[in-house]
């Protein structure tokens, strides 16, 4: 079952793992590229710049290659998060869609099995990515800095990338057991990720904490990370409780979901 699963997506990790890795390898070295040596009144005129602001990321940062990784791995993350939400839907509501929920039940797996393979399925598929992504950031961080940079950091900053995208999964997988027939998934997965995302924004600009913890876009600070080489642990705990609840509130639903028979 789990194999089944993971050869469905197959092609859509190869090109998702590729296109992640060679756009973080081709332009964090072409941004460090043209960061100046003197760069003091560049740093000067861009604070207080709400960009900046909104980005969640401080001018001083910005210019350090691990700061431009940050800032470039933010937008990434987006494209990635889509893709995670995406993937949770479509898992889950395929089998609706196409009106074989019913005859998947009468293979001798039991509810739990199913949905525990689907589950192991999308985390293979997200971790694969994942470490397609950091792979591609370390080579291109090589590649800028010459290996000068702090590993313990780099670190941090890369497994937030696979943090969010298996909370995103799970988030798809919870609005799919939810929602069990939609008739198309993309559509509600760039609706979700983008309306996170302009909360996450939204929350640096304002300066918001209640906000802020509507995203999981800011719940990993690049400039908490970089000055203190560790995370929030307020959101970290925050990001493990969603987890939870999303994992067995999905589990628990899809449990008790009524199939639709197709006569």
């Amino acid at each position: 079952m789990f194999r089944f699963e993971l050869k469905q997506y197959k092609t859509s990790i190869i090109i998702w793992a590729l296109v992640l890795s060679l756009a973080i390898m081709f332009i964090l070295p072409m941004f460090s590229g043209i960061m100046t040596e003197d760069k003091s009144s560049v740093v000067s005129s861009l604070q207080d710049n709400p960009m900046m602001d909104a980005m969640g990321i401080s001018a001083e940062n910005f210019f350090s290659p691990l700061g431009v990784y940050a800032f470039l791995s933010s937008f990434l993350m987006l494209a990635a998060s889509i893709h995670a939400i995406n993937l949770g839907l479509s898992i889950i509501t395929k089998e609706h869609m196409q009106n074989t929920a019913d005859f998947l039940m009468t293979k001798p797996y039991s509810r739990k099995q199913i949905f525990l393979s689907k589950m192991a399925a999308g985390l293979c598929a997200i971790f694969i990515i994942a470490i397609a992504y950091c792979i591609g950031g370390f080579v291109a961080m090589f590649i800028a800095t010459g290996g000068g940079f702090d590993n313990a950091i780099f670190a941090l900053l890369s497994l937030v990338f696979p943090l969010l995208q298996v909370l995103f999964l799970l988030i798809g997988v919870l609005i799919g057991v939810i929602i069990s027939r939609v008739g198309s998934t993309l559509p509600l997965a760039l609706g979700a990720a983008f309306g996170l995302y302009v909360t996450g924004l939204f929350s640096n600009v304002v300066n918001s904490d209640i906000a802020r913890r509507f995203s999981p876009f800011r719940y990993f600070n690049s400039n908490y990370i970089m000055e203190n080489t560790q995370y929030e642990s307020s959101y970290l705990i925050l990001y493990i409780v969603l987890l939870v609840i999303s994992i067995v509130a999905s589990y628990m639903i899809y449990m008790k979901k009524d199939i639709k028979m197709v006569l």
